[in-house]
């Protein structure tokens, strides 16, 4: 074999290997999986390239030089101050979750939560609204479109809406009712977020053992799955911080 073919082979392997990486991260780790596999069989490689841009690296896999990261973040407050938004990021928390450099937005012109009770097709339009109002701190306006969008699909985002809707009755300080809500959230799903503030409201009222169980658990889960090995430790150490400071 010429060193052309074995050259060829090896980049053909390593092209194989790329587009296997982001199928496997997207099988994993993706809320919007349908779409971006669909992609990815479809488009092949070059599907992967576009995965690998549009969702892994903003996640925070690798690190990204300045340039790139100035050239994302006009791209999200771009979208963020668009009407319609074109898909809220997997990843979006508020309150303490928030990442520093959330900028506050321009509330765009809402329509009546109630209008939406049974139209779908609408349910992203809600979501855009709910996660503009959380940005703003305006909890209670978001709290409607999330108990809206919940009514219509409680798995909603694969579960993100729920997440939120929890996050939001815990900043509007409804700790009985975030707690009631998110012990029924990790029965289907395990978001640290969930867990964390599980704990925060747990030792607020007093039951210090089970707090400690819920943060203990969340540290094991995300230590022993692929989500420990390839985002940050943020929460792992956010949840073993409150930990300490339960125990004391």
């Amino acid at each position: 074999m010429g060193i052309q073919s074995m050259i060829k082979v090896v980049g053909l392997l390593l092209m194989a290997g790329f587009w296997l990486f982001m199928l496997y991260d997207c099988i994993r780790n993706e809320p919007d999986k349908r779409l971006w596999l669909w992609v990815l069989i479809i488009v092949n490689f070059f599907g992967a390239i576009a995965y690998c841009f549009q969702r892994w690296i903003p996640r925070g896999y690798i690190p990204v030089k300045k340039p790139w990261k100035n050239l994302t973040s006009s791209r999200k407050r771009r979208k963020v101050k668009a009407t319609s938004i074109k898909k809220a990021a997997h990843y979006v928390n508020f309150s303490h979750h928030l990442p520093d450099d959330v900028e506050s937005v321009d509330q765009p012109t809402a329509s009546n939560p109630q209008d939406f009770n049974n139209a779908d097709d609408n349910l992203q339009t809600l979501w855009n609204e709910a996660f503009i109002d959380i940005k703003n701190k305006k909890f209670t306006s978001a709290k409607s479109y999330l108990e809206t969008i919940l009514k219509i699909d409680p798995d909603y985002k694969y579960g993100d809406a729920s997440l939120m809707y929890g996050e939001t009755l815990f900043a509007l300080q409804e700790f009985e009712a975030a707690k009631q809500h998110l012990e029924n959230h990790i029965q289907s799903w395990n978001h640290p977020q969930a867990y964390i503030i599980l704990a925060e409201i747990l030792s607020r009222q007093g039951d210090v053992q089970t707090a400690c169980n819920y943060l203990e658990t969340i540290i094991v889960k995300i230590q022993e799955s692929s989500y420990f090995h390839y985002k940050r430790k943020r929460l792992v150490s956010k949840a073993a911080k409150l930990l300490r400071t339960i125990k004391r």
